[in-house]
């Protein structure tokens, strides 16, 4: 088989190759999806939207009890038995898992379907009946995507999750708008326009998942097993019962610590609406305003947080590795690292879309959008920082074996979040107000415990100085100039030229803090495959790259 490439270093080019392929795939299915809102938006406007984000809603809370501890789970596990050798229990993993999940899938489908009326009824909102029904098949489909994504990311082999979650876009896309515009060419309600959008979500992932069975039949794991390939070694296979007991041990924390803040945002939902009503609203102008948080302030919000997730995926199973091999010093690097970089990349986007909230909704949705949407991403978004803390930390404590923790910290969190939506939203000057305000004390909460734990249990070390108070220094005056810009120019240019000024502005003057800070070390940047030519471009760090080769 050649010469072998030492097992560390494969495993580095490989955790920041997935972190590149996630996080382009991410950004372009995060922007797909935000732009499908739009035309959307001028379809079904705010009040069959409404029906669509309720319906997503609880297809959402479901699919995170199905899908979300299982493929973490056997990422873990492919991970591990790679890192030992064993390419056949590998294999006996990934069937385990297919079943598994095909029967999960089947479950969640018929519960979606059948109790789509009681879902409805608990929100108030029977109109979003039949959206709930035409999506409930669209849990068989994602749950397969799941198994076949954790069987990937255990390789550290992300092409297929991104191009799958692409598919996924572009038919949701492409799909629904049709779908839609015929729908409301043909005479019908609202109800049934929007429920015929919601088709082309189901049709996406249907295709996705397509795509993934496809990738795996032609998938050669020979060329990512060869590192850990072991002359003369004789396996020991496991037998399926203790496989799927292993994925069950590991699985079932990570779902309920996973899926407990979407459960919530479930009853989140019902709290919300009643609350409103309580305050004056109608069924209608409730629904409606729920519509504007989840169509253009919450898809907002989603963004920055996918240029963090790909991390958090990609380490998952290169920890897990590294622990098997018993390779403690690089295992600290990494959790080290993770952090410092998710902050880097957070800190500015949190604050600069909270000062830039009003000008980049309206870009998007327009002016009567952005009045009604802005105030709600002012508040909303410096969670995005605590959301990404809470992805990274999740992983890592994940990766040491601590799955159970999370659990903890999700319950601390949802109890907060439910306790002050419904303390703040009943209050007729904060109304809607209060559901970012309860969201950011949620995150807030959940992502403060979960570091306690990684420095109690994992025994992590924090620079709290580099992680937090560095970046943070630079967010400020990122925010700071990219709005000043933005407030001088807008008096003379076109809102959406200041809007870009203000942003490339932001950006300069955030690169230029973070290395004058060293919030960031050459050593960080030289982790990255092939770093040295890219950074031999930049003035300043030339020589210093230089000198380190």
């Amino acid at each position: 088989m050649g010469e072998k490439k030492p097992a560390a270093k494969r495993s580095t080019k490989l955790f920041f190759s997935g972190v590149l392929v996630l996080t382009v795939a991410n950004i372009v299915n995060k922007a797909v999806g935000l732009f499908m809102k739009v035309p959307l938006l001028s379809i079904v406007g705010d009040e069959g939207m409404g029906y669509f984000n309720q319906a997503y809603t609880v297809y959402t809370a479901l699919f995170m009890i199905s899908t979300t501890g299982l493929p973490t789970a056997v990422s873990l596990l492919v991970a591990e038995s790679r890192a030992k050798g064993n390419v056949k229990e590998t294999k006996r993993i990934y069937n385990v898992t297919v079943t598994l999940f095909s029967v999960i899938g089947l479950i969640g489908t018929v519960i979606m379907m059948a109790g789509a009326g009681a879902f409805a009824d608990l929100t108030q909102s029977p109109n979003a009946k039949l959206s709930i029904i035409f999506l409930g098949p669209t849990m068989f489909f994602i749950c397969i995507s799941s198994a076949l994504r954790g069987y990937f990311q255990g390789y550290q082999h992300m092409v297929p999750m991104a191009v799958s979650e692409f598919i996924e876009s572009v038919m949701k896309v492409a799909v629904g708008i049709i779908l839609a515009l015929w729908a409301k060419g043909q005479g019908l309600g609202v109800e049934y326009v929007a429920a015929y959008a919601i088709i082309g979500v189901t049709s996406g992932v249907a295709l996705g998942s397509i795509y993934l069975l496809l990738s795996k039949w032609f998938f050669k794991t020979q060329k990512y097993d060869e590192e850990y390939y072991i002359e003369g070694k004789i396996e020991v296979v496991p037998s399926r019962k203790s496989i799927l007991k292993r994925l069950v041990v590991i699985a079932v924390p990570i779902t309920i610590s996973a899926s407990m803040l979407s459960v919530t945002e479930m009853i989140d939902l019902v709290i919300l609406m009643n609350r409103l009503m309580s305050i004056g609203h109608t069924a209608q102008t409730a629904n409606a305003a729920y519509g504007i948080w989840k169509t253009s302030v919450v898809p907002l919000f989603d963004l920055p947080p996918v240029l963090i997730y790909p991390i958090s995926y990609s380490l998952i199973p290169m920890i897990r590795a590294t622990l098997a091999r018993g390779d403690v010093k690089r295992t600290s690097v990494y959790m080290h690292m993770s952090l410092r970089v998710a902050s880097i990349m957070a800190i500015p986007c949190a604050l600069g879309m909270s000062v830039m909230a009003h000008p980049i909704i309206r870009m998007i949705f327009g002016r009567a959008s952005a009045d009604a949407g802005a105030p709600l991403l002012t508040i909303l978004a410096p969670t995005i920082y605590f959301l990404c803390l809470l992805s990274v930390s999740n992983a890592l404590l994940q990766a040491n074996g601590y799955e159970r923790k999370p659990i903890i910290s999700m319950i601390v969190g949802a109890l907060i979040k439910l306790v002050t939506t419904y303390i703040l939203v009943g209050i007729p000057a904060i109304g809607m107000n209060g559901l970012p305000i309860s969201t950011f004390l949620c995150y807030l909460a959940v992502a403060s415990i979960n570091v306690f734990f990684l420095v109690k249990y994992v025994g992590l070390k924090l620079d709290l100085d580099r992680m937090l108070l560095r970046p943070l220094l630079a967010g400020i005056a990122c925010a700071a100039s990219a709005y000043g810009f933005y407030y001088f120019t807008s008096q003379i240019v076109d809102y959406r030229i200041s809007l870009f000024g203000g942003i490339a502005v932001g950006a300069v003057v955030y690169i230029a803090v973070v290395f004058a800070t060293k919030a960031i070390s050459i050593d960080d940047l030289m982790m990255i495959p092939k770093a040295e030519k890219i950074l031999r471009f930049i003035p300043g760090l030339k020589k210093k790259t230089e000198d380190r080769g």
